[in-house]
């Protein structure tokens, strides 16, 4: 009997319900902090590539002022003594741009040591140009030094500032495309601007172009068509660019036309024997206004992009804001809940547990005499089922945070950070024996899709590829979705030969699935892989190398696996 009475005490019920709410504030508050760390690295990430963005914009944008500033002094020193004033006041008016964007460099990009390297060879290259600000060329020689000299200090800064494009690569693998495509518009400038650079001198003392000259003409003509085309053929970011593709054919139109056409009549002239049609001063001043579009061209480019990063990160941090205040109610439930319990649930036991206390020693008078005692009974089982109801909405919310947070909402598969994750402990597990393989894939030519066919169509595309690679998946396979249309599985096997067979299989699978456009037409599609393995390394090494792999074989031809071993793992 005493144990009995011992066991149903007021402190061990007391202790228990305590016990209880401790466990379940541990609990959240758990359950909270991993919710929230999700959002919190999704909005460093977003955070990071802006800031990311905003230092390549600004190397960049130096290149950009370099090449201006070297037509200006082309202009300079080849105008006539008339010409002097004018031509000075645009050089520094150039310079100040470059000098001002210059001294914003980040020091972690350009150290005060190699800042202070860069601003002493262009003052050295710049002391060359000064010297015809009011005088003519007097020794050929003389006006090609002041020519070459600002080609040596955009070379030194190419050099000292282009060895850390690394780091901009390590953004976001989605924002690989618009880097590349930035930094292809950068080369084109200073490419053009070069290009003129070749003529300068023969146009001045009215001879041919050597036979060098030609060649370096010729190569740098081909560069400058590899970097138009590269430009032209553009991504995702085509979507939140809208006036970019006109203003890119409408500055490429200029250049042909203007630009590209007189460079291809003097050479003509040139291979001709006949005089030149121009002379220096005026082809500076004619070329370098057949580039006057290129400023825009770049800045429209990058702000649009930025523009988009800036979104992204907003959205990141909505996300977070709305995350913490969810949490942050779910705790105030969960404290009233405690409090609730305290005033309702654990006094009425109490209570009771004293009355049947009085009963077991005979003294009735503490019996249900007045009724309270059963409301309060009925107020406890009522509380208890709100408090049931209350932990069971808790849990179906938390679990549905925790979905969205690790999966794609398209197609259902792992996002980048789920897929992340996973796949590194996956690569961690991996050793010689059963190393850890990466198959990267892309539907290919999916923005024609979408053109086409509109973006709800090549929603199904990707809910279709999703399907089909869950189907001829493994258990313990991750499958994830990068972004965009490009897909990811990370796996564990010991032979090549599976490989081999796993990715011939879904690409044949791929190019089964049959879609139906919005007239009821059907097309079919293929995609592109890159494969890569390996144990005890980094992911994203192997993201690296498996990206470098699908985009050589998109370079190659589309609907190809490139990466595949010939042998067995070395």
């Amino acid at each position: 009997m005493n144990k009995k009475l011992k066991a149903s005490s007021p402190s061990n019920v007391l202790r228990y319900l305590w016990g209880s709410a401790a466990a379940t504030i541990a609990l959240t508050t758990i359950l909270s902090w991993w919710l929230l760390s999700g959002s919190w690295d999704a909005w460093k990430t977003a955070r990071s590539d802006v800031i990311q963005f905003d230092h390549f914009y600004l190397a960049l944008q130096v290149s950009n002022d370099l090449a201006s500033e070297r037509a200006f002094a082309n202009e300079l020193v080849l105008s006539a003594p008339s010409s002097k004033a004018k031509a000075w006041q645009a050089l520094e008016a150039s310079r100040r741009l470059t000098d001002n964007d210059l001294a914003k460099m980040p020091e972690h990009l350009l150290s005060p040591t190699l800042l202070a390297a860069t601003t002493e060879q262009l003052g050295r290259s710049r002391d060359v140009v000064d010297r015809y600000r009011s005088a003519g060329i007097k020794e050929l020689g003389n006006a090609q030094q002041a020519i070459d000299a600002m080609l040596s200090a955009t070379d030194f800064y190419h050099e000292a500032m282009f060895r850390h494009t690394r780091e901009f690569l390590l953004m976001e693998p989605a924002a690989l495309g618009p880097i590349l495509r930035a930094q292809a518009l950068g080369e084109l400038r200073d490419a053009t601007g070069r290009l003129g650079a070749h003529l300068l001198i023969p146009l001045f003392t009215k001879t041919p172009i050597t036979i060098e000259g030609i060649e370096d003409l010729s190569r740098g003509i081909e560069r400058i068509n590899v970097l138009w085309w590269l430009l032209d053929t553009q991504g995702d970011e085509s979507g939140y660019l809208n006036d970019f593709r006109d203003l890119l054919k409408s500055t490429h139109k200029q250049y042909q036309e203007e630009g590209a056409e007189l460079i291809n009549t003097l050479m003509n002239e040139s291979k001709q024997g006949v005089p030149f049609s121009i002379d220096a001063d005026q082809f500076a001043a004619r070329y370098h206004a057949s580039l006057s579009t290129f400023d825009d061209l770049l800045d429209t480019y990058l702000a649009g992009v930025k523009k988009h990063y800036l979104n992204a990160e907003k959205e990141a941090l909505f996300h977070l804001v709305l995350v913490v205040i969810i949490l942050a109610l779910l705790c105030l439930l969960t404290m009233g809940l405690i409090f609730y319990i305290r005033s309702r649930v654990l006094q009425p036991i109490l209570r009771l547990n004293q009355i049947a206390t009085g009963i077991i020693a005979g003294q009735h008078n503490e019996t249900l005499g007045d009724g309270s005692t059963t409301e309060e009974v009925q107020e406890l089982f009522s509380s208890l089922g709100t408090l049931g109801n209350r932990l069971r909405e808790q849990t179906r919310l938390s679990k549905k945070l925790q979905r969205q947070s690790d999966e794609d909402p398209l197609t259902r598969l792992f996002n980048r950070r789920a897929f992340d994750t996973l796949a590194g402990e996956l690569l961690q597990q991996a050793n010689q024996d059963s190393p850890a393989w990466l198959i990267m894939m892309d539907v290919d030519r999916f923005k024609s899709i979408n053109d086409t066919w509109g973006h709800p169509v090549g929603d199904q595309v990707l809910i279709k590829l999703a399907v089909t690679l869950k189907k001829y998946s493994r258990p313990g396979d991750v499958i994830g979705r990068l972004g965009g249309e490009e897909f990811a599985v990370m796996f564990r096997t010991p032979g090549h030969e599976d490989i081999t067979g796993y990715t011939t299989r879904i690409q044949n699978e791929i190019r089964k699935l049959q879609f139906t456009g919005p007239q009821g037409e059907t097309f079919s599609i293929t995609a592109s892989f890159g494969v890569a393995s390996g144990w005890n390394r980094a992911l994203s090494e192997m993201l690296s190398e498996a990206d470098a792999e699908l985009y050589r074989a998109k370079n190659t031809g589309r609907d190809k696996i490139c990466g595949l071993p010939d042998s067995a793992p070395q």
